[in-house]
């Protein structure tokens, strides 16, 4: 029951009459009864500031922000996650004692979505519509994952386009372009496209009609995404279904990132199937309550540590693996005992491609067939396949630590790290931490706040997640 305690959350936009983010959020309020309720606030432009110096004054815990604020509202708010920062565009707002942060959990709920359907962006031509702030999020996703990113826009948001391919370019393993959308430019690309991404609101109700390109353009074979959600099924998907194409409701991503903005304003985590159920119940479609059974895959035996160099996976592995009673692998240490050679010296002599191979091999080795607790370098998330590996086999725990105590490790340690060589050491473990952590924080299963925790009581914290995960077999 509300009362004088009860803590306010709720969305931002215009329009907002369409969304269905209270009904999912009230669910799993109510699912876990805790003191907080979720509403829709119609904010035009001309009020956004008004709107966020309203969320400090009336102690509002947190706002989702939505189309076509998602960029604009950068400025005011007073701090941004490294995410969102590096982004360039935030869904989620968090109020900490009057201190408005934002977050960026878009890119997590799009990379389930497509996950959900098998389907891996490494090396893969995609054709993005669109250049807001879900544009921005999408394309991060795609390019950390490796993918060929064509960026299209109208003509009167081309310099938009071509902003946000210089932006992704920093990260892309190969180059993002920026085209006009027409039918010349579109058939060029679409050849070889193997997914399409609208992050544009056209087709969302009432205009249920509209589609974002020509139908006859699309292909047997392709993934179809589409960020809108009301209509469940928009004219786009239901063109791309007739075509034989994959198709992803923009309903998936959004139950994903509205978990991970829940789990921030509350602290608790999210119960996705209720999430689901109510946001499909709002859009009038039924999905029958999940019952608990058995799980539909099997259950994982191994544990992989995945973080930044410094975090502390090796220590906190070996402490695991003892007091489970599983094997440990390190895998540089493996890497280092198979090639009679350091990992710096692999670096040097043989380049960082050669060592990427070695540790996927690695990886694969440790995890397939295994229960080995699995300590991972700093970079192997960077490879899909490593992740496909590690998602299939082991529980994915994430150690994550502050930029300053991550500094503080590796100062003495630095000379073995071949990334660390510089001058500008200081300077490269931020850049990297800015591109890697929102990684880490994908990939994993469980996510374990090590700064300040001794080894110990890191090992601890990893046993009681571990006993409460469903899926594993100690």
């Amino acid at each position: 029951m509300i009362n004088a305690h009860t803590k306010l959350c709720g969305i931002i936009g215009h329009p907002v009459r369409h969304t269905i983010s209270p009904a999912m959020h009230n669910a799993a309020i109510t699912h876990l009864g805790v003191d907080y309720t979720y509403l829709a606030f119609d904010v035009p432009s001309t009020h956004l500031a008004k709107a966020v110096e309203g969320m400090r004054a009336l102690d509002i815990a947190g706002l989702n922000v939505t189309i076509p604020h998602k960029v604009a509202v950068l400025p005011l708010v007073d701090e941004l996650d490294p995410l969102a920062q590096n982004i360039g565009a935030i869904n989620t707002i968090v109020n900490q004692n009057g201190k408005l942060k934002g977050y960026n959990t878009d890119v997590a709920g799009f990379i389930e979505a497509l996950r959900a359907v098998g389907f891996d962006a490494s090396g893969k031509s995609v054709l993005l519509l669109g250049t807001g702030g879900a544009a921005r999020a999408m394309g991060f996703a795609l390019a950390q994952q490796g993918a060929r990113i064509s960026i299209f826009s109208r003509h009167a948001s081309l310099e938009q386009a071509q902003l946000l391919s210089q932006n992704l370019n920093r990260i892309a393993q190969y180059p993002v372009k920026a085209l006009e959308l027409n039918d010349d430019n579109l058939r060029k690309v679409i050849t070889h496209a193997k997914l399409l991404v609208n992050a544009t609101s056209v087709g969302m109700t009432p205009n249920n009609t509209e589609i974002p390109l020509p139908s006859n353009m699309l292909k047997p074979g392709m993934v179809v995404f589409d960020v809108v959600y009301t209509p469940l099924e928009t004219r786009l998907l239901k063109e791309a279904r007739k075509k034989g194409c994959a198709t992803v409701s923009g309903l998936d991503m959004l139950v994903h990132q509205g978990a991970l903005a829940f789990k921030l304003w509350t602290g608790e985590n999210a119960p996705l199937d209720v999430m689901q159920r109510a946001a499909l119940a709002e859009l009038g479609v039924k999905k029958p309550a999940k019952t608990k059974a058995k799980p539909t895959t099997a259950p994982k035996t191994a544990v992989a540590l995945i973080g930044f160099m410094g975090a502390g996976k090796s220590s906190v592995g070996n402490a695991l693996a003892r007091e489970i009673g599983k094997p440990f692998v390190d895998i540089d240490q493996r890497i280092e005992e198979k090639t009679g050679k350091s990992i710096a010296r692999i670096f040097n002599e043989e380049g960082e491609k050669v060592f990427r191979a070695l540790e996927k091999s690695a990886i694969r080795n440790a995890s397939v067939g295994s229960g080995n607790i699995i300590a991972c370098g700093g970079g192997a998330m960077l490879d899909a396949q490593n992740v496909a590996i590690l998602k299939k086999h082991a529980v994915i725990i994430y150690l994550k630590s502050s930029a300053v105590v991550i500094k503080q490790r590796l100062s003495a340690s630095r000379s073995r790290r071949p990334l660390l060589a510089g001058e500008n050491w200081l300077d490269t473990i931020s850049k990297l931490m800015l591109e890697r952590e929102p990684l880490y924080a994908q990939t994993a299963d469980i996510t374990i706040e090590s700064s300040n925790n001794s080894i110990a009581d890191t090992t601890k914290l990893i046993m009681q997640k571990l006993e409460e995960y469903e899926n594993f077999n100690f």
